[in-house]
């Protein structure tokens, strides 16, 4: 157990942060394997129901767009407020996991049970807005750490307080911000509508 402790504290944060998404993949792909039988059943129905009904009917793209910029500012400002906590490197963590779990578990369930046009749901599912949300994550979680990192264990970097830290990074957030707004107007309007071209083969 100290060995393990040792070599723990041995490796980078991007080491660990490496180990934490391979741990969420792996088991989001044993869950997706072991559970097959439960929900191949429920995605036949969402297939003769769901994704017909998207394929078939109109898109409001007014009231997609609120929804998913919506979400994504509130998960965006819920992030960087935790991040000046000291719940804020925990969190992240928590975070990475379960972006390791839900790609495993969606690419091993619909690969499963779709074959090759499963794989062709996945890359329209994140693709094009997905180009500008993986590199917002990368930079929110690696930016997000330092901050947290400054403000808790850096005494000497925070000697200037916390609101001239979090005025050093107001640029940053205002980027980040308007490359969310980016993204989702590129789910909204490109995203869904190749979606629903997509979803018009599985019906």
């Amino acid at each position: 157990m100290k060995n393990i402790k040792m070599k723990i504290r041995h490796l980078s944060e991007i080491q660990i942060a490496f180990i934490l998404i391979f741990v969420g993949l792996f088991f989001g792909i044993l869950f997706a394997n072991i559970f097959r039988n439960n929900y191949s059943e429920q995605i036949s129905q969402y297939q003769n129901s769901i994704f017909y009904n998207i394929a078939t009917s109109d898109i409001n793209y007014g009231g997609l767009f609120r929804y998913i910029l919506i979400k994504n500012y509130k998960e965006f400002i819920i992030f960087w407020l935790l991040c000046i906590t000291i719940l804020g490197i925990p969190y992240m963590g928590y975070k990475i996991i379960s972006y390791g779990f839900t790609i495993g578990f969606l690419v091993s369930t619909i690969t499963m049970q779709y074959g090759f046009k499963g794989i062709l749901l996945i890359l329209v599912y994140g693709f094009p807005h997905g180009l500008l949300y993986i590199p917002i994550i990368l930079i929110s979680l690696y930016k997000g750490y330092l901050l947290c990192l400054t403000i808790y264990h850096d005494k000497k970097s925070f000697s200037n307080g916390l609101a001239n830290l979090i005025k050093s990074h107001l640029m940053l957030l205002f980027i980040l911000a308007l490359a969310i707004f980016l993204a989702s107007f590129i789910e909204t309007f490109v995203g869904s509508f190749l979606l629903k071209k997509t979803l018009g083969l599985f019906t």
